[in-house]
């Protein structure tokens, strides 16, 4: 009776060894007395791709660009003339009438010898605005599209100035300027996203220890 179950222990034992050996080359199996099992599957090492590109897709975007527009703007006109005691004084009128037409082309105000003009340009007679300050000698000089600017003054008699102030007196003048003035704007464009590079990992599957 003993010499059978040592046998059938030895049988065992040696078909144990021999699948665990046969099978070490993808995967290990231990099979034990007392309704016990062992496997090992052996597990694929992880896998790396790169160099994946990854395509971006549209997208909106506002692009900037200057334009430009002619603003026209009618506007009142008013002179002086500041002494050396920074007093002011009525500037001289060199043409009559208080609207001044786009094509007029000379002179508007003079002042005295030895004191400046100083000309404001308002939306409204008396309302503040923007002030310019000239030379001693210089006129007010208007040129086409409203434009306004310093200029030595013509040559003329004596007295002149004082003859013109007599004649028209010290008014305001109305007219209208023209300027033409850039700003940016934008406009919206559909724009194709940026590709990216990277890479991916896979992990082998399935695989590992079982009991």
């Amino acid at each position: 009776m003993n010499v059978n179950v040592n046998v059938n222990a030895n049988a065992s034992a040696n078909a144990s060894a021999r699948a665990w050996a046969g099978s070490r080359a993808a995967s290990t199996v231990i099979v034990a007395g007392g309704g016990g099992a062992y496997f090992n599957v052996d597990q694929p090492y992880p896998t790396t791709i790169q160099g994946l590109n990854v395509q971006g897709g549209m997208q909106m975007v506002r692009v900037p660009f200057t334009a430009s527009r002619r603003i026209e703007k009618q506007v009142v006109l008013q002179a002086v003339c500041i002494d050396d005691r920074n007093v002011p004084h009525p500037a001289s009128q060199v043409v009559p009438g208080r609207d001044v037409a786009d094509s007029y082309d000379g002179e508007l105000y003079r002042c005295l010898a030895g004191t400046k003009l100083q000309w404001t340009v308002s939306e409204a007679e008396g309302a503040a605005g923007e002030t310019t300050a000239c030379n001693k000698g210089d006129a007010l000089w208007h040129g086409a599209g409203g434009r306004l600017e310093c200029r030595p003054e013509k040559q003329a008699r004596q007295c002149n100035e004082r003859s013109l102030l007599r004649r028209y007196g010290a008014g305001v003048k109305v007219l209208t300027m023209i300027r033409e003035e850039t700003y940016t704007e934008y406009r919206e464009e559909m724009v194709e996203g940026a590709a990216s590079t990277g890479m991916i990992m896979m992990d082998g599957g399935v695989g590992g220890r079982v009991f």
